[in-house]
């Protein structure tokens, strides 16, 4: 699933306008078990995004500016989009 996610994102990080190149990309679940996802969503090629460890980082919550629920939710949204556009 990973290979397929990062030919997906072109080898580049799916955070919004992400020009970082330095750090190494991470899969991350956009529903996870935790969060209202399933053991089946898990596998699921549309509930992940790759991400630069900077943006993963921020994606969990890492953050002081904003909820985890709420840049979850920023991103989901444009993540949904571009998924949709991909046809995967």
């Amino acid at each position: 699933m990973r290979e397929i996610a990062l030919i997906r994102a072109n080898n580049n990080c799916e955070w919004p306008k992400c020009v970082n190149t330095k750090d190494p990309l991470e899969m991350a679940h956009i529903h996870g078990i935790g969060m209202g996802g399933s053991k089946v969503r898990k596998y699921d090629i549309n509930n992940v995004a790759m991400l630069c460890r900077m943006h993963h980082r921020l994606y969990d919550g890492d953050t002081i500016t904003y909820s985890t629920a709420e840049y979850r939710y920023l991103l989901q949204g444009y993540l949904s989009y571009k998924h949709e556009q991909a046809n995967y």
